[in-house]
Order: structure tokens, then C-alpha cells, then sequence
């Protein structure tokens, strides 16, 4: 599938997670679980259905995709 149609299959909350993960490059999954005001098990919950909708298998390569296809800014 395109990468927009990839885009539009994440949800709101979905999205602020991967702006998220952009603008705090390397921290911790407590650390972004708190910035969002959810639990660290909630956020690896996120992770692994953005994971799955975007087709990449960690932060990394979230992070690189994000950056890649401007999620950032989403």
C-alpha cells in the first residue's frame, strides 16, 4: 500500500505517539509514556499497533520512516 494509505490508518492518539517518538529521539519508554500521560504498558501497547499499521518492527525504524514521510508533523 502507498505510504498515505498507511497514514491514514492511524488514529489520532496514534499519530501524537509518533510526533512523540520523533521529538524525543532516544528516550526512554517511560520517558514518552509520561510526556503522553499514559502508562508505559499502554505505550507499548500503541507501539506495537503502529509497528504493525506502518510495517516496521522498533523505534528505530519508526523513527526513520517518521522522519522519512514527515509523521512528525501529523
Amino acid at each position: 500500500a502507498p505510504p498515505s494509505a498507511l497514514h491514514d490508518r492511524l488514529t489520532t492518539r496514534e499519530r501524537r505517539i509518533v510526533a512523540c517518538v520523533v521529538e524525543q529521539s532516544g528516550g526512554s519508554n517511560a520517558a514518552l509514556a509520561d510526556r503522553l500521560c499514559i502508562a508505559e504498558h499502554t505505550l507499548r501497547n500503541h507501539l506495537s499497533t503502529i509497528y504493525q499499521k506502518l510495517g516496521v518492527r522498533s523505534r528505530l525504524e519508526l523513527y526513520v520512516y517518521a522522519v522519512k514521510h514527515q509523521l512528525e508533523r501529523a
